[in-house]
C-alpha cells in the first residue's frame, strides 16, 4: 500500500512540518489527548503509484486525516477532491475543518465529532474519541454558564458582563442540544 519516499519528497516533509499554520498547530493541541497518542502530524504519506501528500493530521491505524482548510483551499478544490480520492481508495476517511473553527474551541470539536461520527461504523475505535469530545464540549459549554456569586457586583458594566456571558452561554448550549 505505501511506497518509500523520494529524497525530495523527504524533503519536503521536513518543509511541511517546519512551516505548518497557526491553525494546524493549534488544531493538535485542541484535540483529545486520547487522540493525540497516535496522531502524526504532516506526515508524508505516499501510496503505491501516486504522489506523496502531506495531510496536517493523520492516524494511519485508525485511517483518518484531518484537514484544516484555510481560505486557499477553495481556489484549489480540484486538488482536495483528488487527494480525498487517493486516501479513499486506500481506505483512509478524510475529515475537513475550516481554519475559523479552530480557534473557537467548541467548534473545532464539534466538527471533529461530526467527521468522527459519520465514520464510526467504518472505522473502529472511534468510541473513545466520540465520548471524549462529547465530555470535553459540554464541559466547555457548561463554563460558559457558570456564574461566580461570591464577584457578583451591581455596578452597570459587571451585570452587563456577566448578563452577556450567560446569554451566550445559553444559546450555544441551545445549539449544542440541537445537534
Amino acid at each position: 500500500m505505501y511506497r518509500d519516499l523520494t529524497p525530495e519528497e523527504q524533503k519536503q516533509a521536513a518543509e511541511q512540518f517546519k512551516n505548518r499554520t497557526k491553525s494546524e498547530k493549534r488544531a493538535y493541541h485542541l484535540l483529545p489527548e486520547s487522540m493525540k497518542e497516535n496522531a502524526e502530524r504532516n506526515p508524508a504519506v505516499a501510496f503505491t503509484g501516486c504522489n506523496a501528500y502531506y495531510p496536517d493530521l493523520f492516524w494511519r491505524k485508525a485511517k483518518i486525516c484531518v484537514e484544516i482548510d484555510g481560505g486557499y483551499h477553495c481556489r484549489r478544490t480540484w486538488y482536495d477532491t483528488k487527494r480525498d480520492s487517493v486516501f479513499e481508495q486506500h481506505g483512509f476517511a478524510t475529515i475537513r475543518i475550516k481554519n475559523r473553527d479552530v480557534f473557537v474551541n467548541v467548534a473545532f470539536w464539534q466538527r471533529l465529532l461530526e467527521g468522527l461520527e459519520k465514520l464510526h461504523g467504518d472505522h473502529p475505535g472511534m468510541e473513545q474519541y466520540i465520548k471524549e469530545l462529547h465530555r470535553m464540549i459540554d464541559s466547555e459549554i457548561r463554563s460558559w454558564t457558570e456564574i461566580d456569586s461570591s464577584t457578583m457586583t451591581f455596578d452597570d458594566d459587571t451585570v452587563l458582563e456577566q448578563t452577556a456571558r450567560m446569554y451566550n452561554g445559553m444559546k450555544a448550549a441551545m445549539r449544542w442540544g440541537k445537534k
